[in-house]
């Protein structure tokens, strides 16, 4: 497994998202300390599944979203 500082990742991020694709985990240094591993997914995950937001997945009021966001972006208060 290879290391990048936080430094490398911000100036070398194309590089170090080539060697990601070739199948090399990073992990991620800030001050010394690791903070992160950057792997490669595996081909299974890699397919987005469109399950939901997390836990707003089973809200009622949201089964249309974009009536959901218009009513959000209606003026609050009439001129």
């Amino acid at each position: 497994m290879r290391t990048a500082t936080a430094k490398e990742l911000r100036n070398r991020t194309s590089s170090i998202l080539e060697n990601i694709q070739k199948g090399r985990e990073i992990t991620i240094t800030l001050r010394g300390k690791s903070i992160a591993v950057i792997k490669p997914l595996l081909k299974e995950e890699r397919e987005f599944k469109p399950v939901g937001f997390g836990m707003w997945k089973d809200r009622k009021d949201m089964k249309n979203v974009t009536e959901w966001v218009a009513e959000r972006r209606k003026e609050r208060f009439p001129r």
